[in-house]
């Protein structure tokens, strides 16, 4: 039975680094999205700049870019 259930608490680790992996992967891809726009990820907007869209990270939410002046 512990055989058994080393499988299993190993299996259950593989599971939970590879649903790290993958969402780490979300975030690199919406970083260099917010990169593309000629915007930069921050936690906050300076007041010259707008929020295009989300980084959504945990700790960078906003991606910001400078506003075009008309």
């Amino acid at each position: 039975m512990s055989g058994a259930m080393r499988i299993f608490f190993l299996v259950s680790a593989a599971l939970i680094v590879l649903a790290h992996i993958f969402s780490a992967h979300g975030a690199i891809r919406r970083r260099m999205q917010c990169q593309k726009m000629d915007g930069r990820c921050e936690v906050e907007c300076l007041s010259f700049e707008d929020k295009v869209g989300g980084c959504r990270a945990e700790l960078i939410p906003l991606c910001c870019k400078k506003r075009k002046n008309n």
